[in-house]
């Protein structure tokens, strides 16, 4: 409304300006024209009667003359009348301005005189030359009060009839701006803040054929091109997202494999504690107490072959992302079960440092991956005999540049390692996907870029320290609520 306010604003200003300018003109013609015309009539009425009077003077002498003037005098309802002498010797019938101002008249001519002094007269001169060869004049002044309640009139009907017509025009201009721009300019403004909010819905009504209405056909074309680019950023989501959980099925399917030999290393002493005692029991060999006691063994065997497959399986199995605040050290506990069969492969020792609990929103099964991932990088990176440490600790650190989250508190989780460590100039590209410097065969570089993408989505970042021939830490970096900081 504030465009209305503006247009009706400058459009009744203008009207304004134009009608005082009309009306004051028109004052000024009105005046005018009044004191044209009133002089005029007084011209004519005091020739009319210095003839008459120069006939009557002419033909029945002086005394009949100023009679006629004298009773015309009387009759006139506007006018005051009379004769007098133009020359200094006549001193009773003077005229009322001074001979040096009737100069005009002397040389023959009718003159008039406006004098706004008091209630204002015109005075109006016309000459006549009586028998004799003296110089005369009729003197007519006329009251300037009428004109005066004429101009007064005349400005008040025209005050009146201006303030009527600026208020026509501006209740006018104030329907045609709500209709024809405010009531348009609200509906855009209304359209746009939806756009703003995300809401395509709704086309605006493009009824008028100018600015406006092009405006509203392109702001639905922009609509129409925006929800085709919404529908298809969607799309390309969705494709990415499902890229994206495929190929962490992959790469938890691989690390499967990997663990694979070692769980069946793992399988392969309760197999044969459970072969021998149901063999035993078989052939008869066991007495009654030795039987239950091979059964009880034989028992216990399957739970923790079945414990281990499960816990396989579990890692294995697909499940659909949830975010909730667990121990991430007995999820770290569980990691370091489920990969202590590839440890010893590898010849290395996997530690859990104590400490108290370390809580944080995440899903579950993704950050075991990522401890999983990093834990089997680890083992990789060992050569001979070495050790692979997980630790948490809680900091209040920077993230960095390219990361852009705030500054607060988060739940570091380190995983190091004293392996063989990295070169320097690789370190930038470890977390590219297919990246490896593993040999063909041993790896498809995934692993890193899914623990990236999957701490990223956590709102978090990995940092890695590494020096050749030293060994690997890298950092889990995971925001915290502050009141789970204190917790």
């Amino acid at each position: 409304m504030r465009l209305t306010r503006k247009f009706v604003f400058m459009l009744v200003l203008g009207i304004m300006l134009v009608l005082s300018a009309s009306a004051l003109t028109r004052v000024k013609r009105e005046v005018d024209f009044f004191d044209r015309d009133a002089r005029r009539d007084a011209t004519l009425v005091g020739a009319v009667i210095a003839r008459a009077m120069d006939h009557v003077w002419a033909t029945e002498g002086e005394a009949a003359a100023l009679s006629l003037v004298e009773d015309v005098a009387r009759r006139s309802r506007h006018w005051s009348i009379r004769f007098v002498w133009l020359d200094a010797a006549a001193a009773e019938r003077a005229p009322a301005l001074a001979l040096s101002e009737l100069s005009a008249v002397l040389a023959g001519h009718a003159w008039s005189r406006r004098v706004e002094a008091g209630q204002g007269l015109t005075y109006t001169f016309v000459p006549t030359r009586v028998p004799g060869g003296r110089l005369g004049a009729i003197e007519i002044r006329e009251s300037l009060v009428d004109e005066r309640r004429y101009i007064r009139a005349t400005w008040q009907n025209t005050i009146v009839a201006t303030l009527v017509l600026i208020v026509l025009c501006g209740l006018l201009a104030s329907v045609i701006g709500t209709v024809f721009v405010g009531q348009p300019t609200r509906e855009l403004v209304g359209k746009v803040r939806r756009i703003g909010s995300g809401d395509l819905s709704g086309p605006l009504p493009a009824r008028q054929n100018d600015e406006l209405g092009e405006i509203a056909s392109e702001v639905n074309a922009l609509c129409d091109r925006l929800q085709e680019a919404h529908a298809k950023l969607e799309k390309e989501t969705e494709e990415r997202i499902a890229a994206e959980q495929q190929l962490r099925h992959a790469d938890r399917l691989m690390t499967v494999g990997k663990l694979a030999s070692g769980m069946a290393h793992e399988l392969g002493t309760p197999l044969n504690v459970v072969s021998g005692r149901a063999q035993m029991i078989a052939n008869g060999e066991s007495a009654n107490d030795e039987a239950r006691e091979d059964a009880r063994i034989i028992v216990e065997q399957t739970k923790r072959m079945t414990k281990l497959m499960r816990e396989l399986l579990d890692f294995a199995r697909p499940r659909p992302a949830h975010r909730a605040w667990v121990d991430l050290r007995l999820l770290a506990q569980q990691t370091v079960t489920l990969l202590s069969a590839l440890a010893r492969t590898h010849n290395a020792e996997l530690l859990l440092q104590p400490g108290a609990s370390a809580r944080a929103n995440v899903d579950p099964g993704q950050m075991q991956q990522v401890f999983t991932n990093l834990v089997v990088n680890a083992l990789h990176a060992i050569t001979g005999h070495g050790t692979v440490s997980i630790g948490f600790r809680t900091v209040h650190e920077k993230p960095p540049a390219d990361h852009g989250g705030p500054f607060g508190p988060q739940l570091v989780v380190e995983i190091s390692d004293t392996g063989r460590g990295m070169d320097p100039a690789i370190i930038p590209r470890i977390f590219e996907p297919f990246f490896t410097t593993k040999d063909v065969g041993e790896g498809t570089g995934l692993g890193l870029s899914v623990t990236h993408g999957i701490v990223r989505e956590h709102g978090g970042f990995l940092s890695v320290h590494s020096v050749p021939g030293e060994g690997t830490m890298f950092a889990v970096h995971l925001p915290l609520e502050s009141d789970e900081v204190g917790a």
